[in-house]
C-alpha cells in the first residue's frame, strides 16, 4: 500500500514562508546567502559520516611513557554556570554531541574552532608538559582545550592505571567512560592525578579535557602498570579503524621526504612530466606523510601553474589535480591557497568566470576563519562588477570592510568600490572614493606598516594606481 508521509505542519509553514521570502527578496541580498553558503545550495545536506581511516601514523610516548602528541581543540567556553565546577559540563553538548562519544579527526570543527595535530617537545615547566596554549595560539582566560590520543596496546591491561597533571582542572574520558575528574586551580606536578584506567587489547580512545581559569594551561599524561610507564603504546590521530594499518610516522615521514627531494629537483630542473610522475608516486605510496599536501600541490602547479611560470599547460589535469588535494587535505593551509589557485585558473585558463566567482564564494563558505576568505571575497566582487553586477559587487566589498576589518583586503576593497563607480559611470563617487583610498593607503604606509618594507612597496604601487585613476576623472 502507498503511504504519504506525515509533514511537521510548523516546519512546513516555517519553509512556506522562507521561500516566499527568498522569491521577493532583491538580487544584492540573494548574493549575500549565496556568498554563506556551500556551492551545493544554502539548504545542503549533511556529510555523511567518515569511515575511520584504514591506515594510520603512530607515534611513540617518551621514554617515560608520556604522551607527547594530541590532536587538540581550543579554546572552548564552558557556560558561566559552571564557574567553579567546570568538569560537571559537556563542552560538546551545545553542538549536538557527547564528551563520551567523541572520535574527532584533524580538520573537523567545533563552535567554530578547529581539532588540531599537535607535536609538543615540553615546555620550561617540564621536559614532558604540554604547552596547551600553543593549540588556539594565544593564551585565553575562562575555557578550556580538549586533548584526544587514540592508543594501541599490544595487550589487555587492567591494571593500568593514568597518572597525569595539569593546569587548571582535569578530566578523563578513557573509551567512553569518565573515570577522573579533578576540579582544581594549581601548577602541575607530575602524576598527582591517579586513577584505575584498564586498557583494552588494540584502540582505545583517551579525551583529556584541561580547564583554564587563568595564569598556565599545561598537560602531562601517561599511563602505568605495576607502577612503571607504559611505553609501547602506539598513538595515532586520526580515528582508526580496528584493523588499521599502523605505520610509524617517523620512518613514513622520512622516506617520503627523500622522494619528495627527488620530485622537486626534477621540477627544478625542468623536467616536469617526470616530476609529475614523481609527485603522483609519493601520493600514491604516502598519501599520510606530512610531505603528501606538498607533492599535491606540486603536481597541480606543474600541470598547470596560475601565475604562468613554466608548467605543462594542462589547465584541466590541474583543476582536477587542485580539487582531489581540497577533497583529501582540505583542513591543510595549503588547500586554502589551492582552492584560490582553482578559482583563478578557471577564470583565466578555461575562460570560465561564472564557476571561478563560484569557486571563490564556496572559499569564504568553507574558510571562514581563514586570512583568505576577504580575498575571495573582493575577488568575488571584482567578477560581479565585470558582468556588470554593480550593486552586488559594490555590497561584497562593503561586506568585506565589514566583516573582517583587519585584513589587508580592507584597503583592497576600498579600492574596489571606487573601481566599480567608475565602471558604472558615476565619477563624482567614483573620485571621492579614489580620494579616501589615497588617504588610507597613505595612513597605513606612513603609520599602520611604517616599518614593514614589503607592505610599503605595496602600498606605494595602490598610491600611484589611484592617482592615475584620479588623473582620468
Amino acid at each position: 500500500m502507498k503511504t504519504t508521509p506525515l509533514k511537521n505542519p510548523v516546519v512546513e509553514t516555517c519553509m512556506n514562508a522562507w521561500r516566499q521570502a527568498v522569491r521577493s527578496m532583491p538580487a544584492v541580498a540573494l548574493v549575500v546567502i549565496a556568498s554563506l553558503a556551500p556551492i551545493s545550495g544554502v539548504f545542503a545536506a549533511p556529510a555523511p559520516p567518515r569511515a575511520d581511516a584504514a591506515e594510520v601514523l603512530v607515534y611513540p610516548t617518551r621514554e617515560d611513557g608520556s604522551i607527547m602528541d594530541w590532536l587538540a581543540i581550543s579554546r572552548l567556553p564552558w557556560n558561566a554556570a559552571y564557574i567553579g565546577d567546570s568538569n560537571s559540563y559537556d563542552l560538546f553538548k551545545r553542538d549536538g554531541q557527547s564528551e563520551l562519544t567523541l572520535r574527532p579527526r584533524q580538520g573537523d570543527r567545533v563552535q567554530g574552532q578547529v581539532w588540531h595535530t599537535m607535536h609538543f617537545n615540553g615546555t620550561t615547566e617540564g621536559p614532558t608538559m604540554c604547552n596547551l596554549f600553543a593549540v588556539a595560539g594565544q593564551g585565553f582566560d575562562y575555557a578550556a582545550t580538549v586533548c584526544v590520543a587514540y592508543l594501541y596496546s599490544p595487550q589487555e591491561r587492567p591494571g593500568a592505571v593514568f597518572a597525569g597533571s595539569s593546569d587548571d582542572a582535569l578530566k578523563i574520558i578513557l573509551n567512553g567512560k569518565r573515570i577522573w575528574a579533578n576540579q582544581i586551580q594549581r601548577s602541575p606536578t607530575y602524576d598527582s592525578d591517579q586513577c584505575p584506567a584498564p586498557l583494552l587489547k588494540g584502540w582505545n580512545t583517551l579525551v583529556c579535557v584541561v580547564d583554564q581559569v587563568w595564569g598556565g594551561h599545561l598537560l602531562c599524561a601517561r599511563f602505568l602498570d605495576g607502577g612503571n610507564g607504559i611505553t609501547d603504546l602506539e598513538i595515532a590521530l586520526d580515528p582508526p579503524a580496528p584493523d588499521a594499518v599502523r605505520h610509524p610516522a617517523a620512518e613514513y615521514n622520512r622516506l617520503a621526504g627523500e622522494q619528495m627531494r627527488a620530485a622537486d629537483a626534477l621540477s627544478v630542473a625542468g623536467k616536469l612530466a617526470e616530476a609529475v610522475s614523481a609527485y603522483e608516486q609519493i601520493l600514491a605510496k604516502y598519501p599520510l606523510a606530512d610531505v603528501a599536501v606538498r607533492a599535491a600541490y606540486a603536481r597541480a602547479t606543474a600541470l598547470c601553474h596560475p601565475d604562468g611560470a613554466p608548467s605543462l599547460k594542462q589547465p584541466e589535469k590541474a583543476v582536477e589535480a587542485l580539487n582531489g588535494l581540497v577533497e583529501r587535505y582540505g583542513q591543510d593551509l595549503l588547500a586554502e591557497y589551492a582552492m584560490l589557485d582553482l578559482a583563478r585558473l578557471r577564470e583565466t585558463a578555461l575562460g570560465d568566470a561564472d564557476a571561478a566567482a563560484e569557486t571563490y564564494r564556496a572559499f569564504e563558505a568553507r574558510y571562514p576563519r581563514s586570512s583568505l576568505a576577504a580575498k575571495a571575497a573582493v575577488e568575488t566582487a571584482r567578477l560581479l562588477a565585470a558582468k556588470g553586477r554593480h550593486e552586488d559587487a559594490m555590497l561584497t566589498c562593503r561586506t568585506v570592510i565589514r566583516k573582517y576589518p583587519d585584513s589587508d583586503e580592507v584597503m583592497t576593497a576600498t579600492v574596489r568600490i571606487a573601481d566599480i563607480y567608475r565602471l558604472a559611470g558615476d565619477k563624482d563617487k567614483a573620485r571621492q572614493q579614489y580620494e579616501a583610498a589615497r588617504r588610507m593607503a597613505q595612513d597605513w604606509h606612513d603609520n599602520k606598516y611604517g616599518v614593514d618594507v614589503g607592505k610599503q612597496a605595496w602600498l606605494e604601487g595602490i598610491l600611484e594606481d589611484v592617482r592615475k585613476q584620479l588623473g582620468g576623472l
